[in-house]
């Protein structure tokens, strides 16, 4: 994932299996800002996903 810091705009590439939990904080090294990353919510986007997909046809 990529997250982006919101005071320098350095990017970082972020492994969501290395997040324990449902979010990490780390310090920026180019500014020394604080960054949160929240780990997507998979069961959200599954959800989307079965909403927008077509419905099967009934018999």
């Amino acid at each position: 994932m990529l997250v982006i810091c919101e005071e320098c705009a350095k990017k970082y590439n972020v492994d969501e299996s290395q997040i324990k939990g449902t979010r990490a904080r780390f310090t920026c090294q180019k500014c020394g800002h604080c960054i949160i990353v929240r780990k997507p919510d998979l069961t959200a986007a599954t959800r989307v996903q079965a909403e927008t997909a077509p419905a099967p046809p009934s018999v």
